[in-house]
């Protein structure tokens, strides 16, 4: 059985959502992104649909439905944001509603950085962690910066997963005693490369996600993950912490 702390349900057919429960994602996060109009009003839609829409479409495909909201760094509206973080709490009312993410930076402003440390300490308050997304561009210099920000904030570094990690930023992200999100993606982990990683360093603070459902991504990362480790010879409770229970442990969830 699979949890994937990171894909974009709004993005992937029914059908699709349909094939990732055959082959063995039974939860998943689908978590707040960029796409879309960057207004207040827009935002709330897309949270709304997150959390309403998003959970009916994977709970019929057969999937157990999570969510996390957070103002994304690339999509961060000019007006509006204290409205935005004010009403964002009153979401994990919803048990469903269980992360904040994506948050990070994109392009590294003082903006970004201001509202990053603001969920930071939102996640802190709400006792939630959170899930932080890192740019193809410069990504060990806004890597270190973030680290940076966690480290200066209430928010535990163990609450924060940092997704999109390359085999530069991996040991800072591990060093700190934050969670690494090895994304399934060409330009970052293959299946085989990821299990190499583990092979070697372990399953500890250690997940692997997809991000399908935005932009070109293969729907069966995972599940072909899972086989390349049982490949690679690492132990079925290996596979289990990395695919099962370190992502429950992540999220603060006993089971599902």
């Amino acid at each position: 059985m699979l949890v994937d702390l990171h894909l974009h349900a709004d993005g992937i057919r029914a059908e699709d959502l349909a094939t990732l429960a055959y082959f063995g994602v039974k939860a998943a996060v689908t978590c707040a992104r960029d796409t879309g109009g960057g207004g207040t009003a827009d935002l709330l839609r897309h949270w709304d649909g997150l959390v309403h829409t998003e959970t009916q479409r994977l709970k019929l495909a057969g999937i157990r439905p999570l969510v996390a909201l957070a103002l994304h760094p690339a999509r961060i509206p000019w007006h509006g944001v204290d409205e935005l973080l004010h009403l964002l709490p009153h979401y994990f009312d919803d048990p469903r509603v269980v992360a904040l993410g994506e948050i990070g930076l994109h392009e590294g402003s003082v903006r970004e950085e201001e509202v990053f440390s603001r969920q930071l300490e939102l996640a802190a308050r709400l006792q939630k962690p959170v899930i932080v997304h890192t740019p193809g561009r410069e990504k060990l210099q806004r890597t270190r910066r973030m680290l940076a920000l966690i480290r200066e904030s209430p928010l535990l570094p163990a609450q924060a997963l940092i997704d999109h990690v390359s085999a530069e930023t991996f040991p800072l992200v591990r060093g700190m005693g934050c969670w690494a999100g090895l994304t399934l993606q060409p330009d970052l982990f293959d299946a085989r490369s990821a299990a190499a990683v583990i092979a070697k360093q372990g399953p500890e603070r250690i997940v692997l996600t997809s991000d399908i459902g935005e932009g070109a991504t293969d729907l069966l990362a995972l599940p072909k993950a899972a086989d390349a480790l049982k490949a690679a010879g690492l132990s079925a409770e290996l596979r289990d912490t990395l695919l099962w229970r370190g992502p429950l442990q992540f999220l603060g969830q006993k089971s599902l």
